[in-house]
């Protein structure tokens, strides 16, 4: 569908007049009569704080199923390990784009899903017993992709017969543990910085609207669209490179993957709960509030709802693991790209400006 934006002398009209009401009272919780908090809170109270919740639930499962499973290393107990990490991978599809406030200050995601996995470096690891896993080096030898290759991607006798065995099965248990320390940090922090981020209701940089939302559109621009698709079919490159996709050990899972990823992405702008039961306020019905509109007077409220779910279908349509499709359909993943690709410039330039606030991080992935 093909969109047309607000004239660029518009636009500067628009952001103009926002600004000025945004700096006649910065620091009030609203503008023109529309409050911020109930917005923020039903964010921190509703979904922020449940999703990691779940998420430290989840990576507790997983510990105890791989400490059931290094114990007594079978076809059994692997199976029941490799389910429960399945299962919080999943569900880190869901908290995934709350990389600001504790998140932000933990660098969470480096310790939870950089990919792919550096198979040298995990294999290092196991080899010598000895390494760091709060270092900068060692960001793609830890989390999800790492227990994809180590309960995925190796066989069951690496961790009964093999020389390294005892190492391997070390390292295994030294990544979960360190996933499961940081985010119950994180968890533990928000429930301190909760009431914070809820009366941080400017819209400077370091407001919690600025924050939250910078790091959403980040979220969705580099390490959604790009991460996800663009980057494994070549959408920037030209070539195609399956070995980037994420959960590249176990293929059947990366197509999920992205459909929760996708989800969550809608279901946050939304104002969805975690648990889905209700709706709030959020960034949907706060745009729609100040009525942004298209030149056909649709407004960007909805007009960005619809170009979602056209972004979600694509991914749903595809027939198959995304491996197969980036193989053999290439061109139907370069349109789904090109899908996800036409919500960016909605989140990025209209809502954006719309919040009166500004985009802090820069895009560097070329494209």
């Amino acid at each position: 569908m093909k969109k047309w934006y607000l004239t660029a002398g518009i636009l500067m009209m628009v952001l103009t007049t926002l600004s000025i009401s945004c700096k006649k009272n910065n620091d009030s919780p609203s503008d023109n009569g529309m409050d911020r908090k109930p917005m923020l809170e039903n964010y921190a109270s509703n979904y922020i704080v449940p999703a990691y919740a779940d998420m430290v639930q989840q990576l507790s499962t997983l510990k105890t199923s791989v400490e059931v499973f290094t114990a007594h290393p079978d076809g059994t107990t692997q199976a029941a390990a490799q389910a429960a990490w399945r299962s919080a991978y999943i569900t880190w599809q869901k908290v995934d784009l709350l990389e600001f406030g504790p998140a932000y200050d933990k660098s969470l995601r480096t310790y939870m899903n950089i990919y792919p996995v550096t198979v040298s470096k995990v294999e290092g690891n196991v080899s010598s017993g000895s390494y760091d896993l709060e270092t900068f080096g060692s960001k793609d030898a830890q989390g999800f992709p790492a227990l994809d290759y180590l309960l995925n991607g190796t066989t069951l006798d690496k961790y009964t017969t093999d020389p390294q065995a005892a190492n391997r099965k070390q390292y295994l248990l030294a990544v979960i543990e360190k996933m499961l320390q940081k985010t119950t940090e994180v968890r533990n922090e928000w429930n301190d910085y909760k009431n914070t981020f809820i009366s941080n209701t400017g819209t400077d940089a370091g407001s919690s609207l600025s924050e939250m939302v910078n790091n959403y559109v980040l979220y969705y621009e580099r390490y959604f669209r790009s991460g996800k698709i663009g980057l494994p079919v070549g959408a920037m490159s030209g070539v195609a490179k399956v070995d980037l996709t994420e959960a590249y050990y176990t293929q059947g899972l990366t197509k999920e993957l992205a459909l929760t990823a996708m989800t969550s992405v809608i279901n946050f702008y939304s104002g969805k709960s975690y648990d889905g039961a209700s709706t709030g306020e959020s960034m949907k019905s706060y745009l729609a509030a100040i009525g942004t509109k298209d030149d056909n007077g649709t407004l960007m409220a909805d007009l960005i709802t619809q170009e979602m779910n056209e972004a979600l279908a694509g991914i749903q349509n595809m027939n198959g693991s995304l491996q197969d499709n980036i193989q053999n359909n290439r061109t139907a993943v370069l349109n789904t790209y090109e899908q996800i690709q036409e919500v960016v410039p909605l989140l990025k330039v209209d809502m954006v400006s719309a919040f009166s606030i500004s985009i802090t991080y820069t895009d560097n992935d070329g494209d």
